[in-house]
């Protein structure tokens, strides 16, 4: 009786620390306006990573600034594999460097979509700041 009470609590702690793990922060697009003149919604990256809606295929980009000069080391963005037919492909890896802009995307959906409609980013990065544009 006594294992299978600690097993019980054992089992309930594991399932309050599973959820606080991977946190992903959401990103909200940016729109953009007449002639392309608009602001982007920048998040700060964060080791947690983010996760965006990829309802609408192959029309988002993402912005990421790396400028920092607390380091030399590039910063690593992987998009990760989704759940349909090109999952086999694996993730994307893009080791950016430090102190750039660079836009990535897009990307297919039949390779990184989750099925819950949403593109998944890893990063190794706590300094920098990540956009997403929703092309018209």
């Amino acid at each position: 009786m006594k294992a299978i009470t600690l097993f019980a609590v054992l089992a309930s702690l594991l399932m309050l620390t599973v959820g606080a793990v991977a946190v992903r922060t959401v990103i909200e697009p940016t729109t953009t306006t007449t002639n392309g003149n608009g602001t982007f919604d920048w998040y700060a990256l964060n080791s947690g990573g983010h996760f965006y809606n990829a309802s609408v295929d192959g029309s988002q980009l993402l912005v990421i600034n790396t400028t920092t000069t607390a380091t030399a080391y590039p910063q690593n963005i992987t998009i990760v594999a989704g759940e349909y037919w090109r999952s086999a492909l694996g993730d994307k890896l893009f080791q950016l460097p430090t102190n750039n802009t660079c836009v990535l995307g897009p990307f297919e959906s039949s390779w990184f979509k989750q099925y819950n409609e949403t593109i998944l980013i890893d990063t190794n990065a706590t300094r920098g700041s990540i956009a997403l544009i929703q092309m018209s």
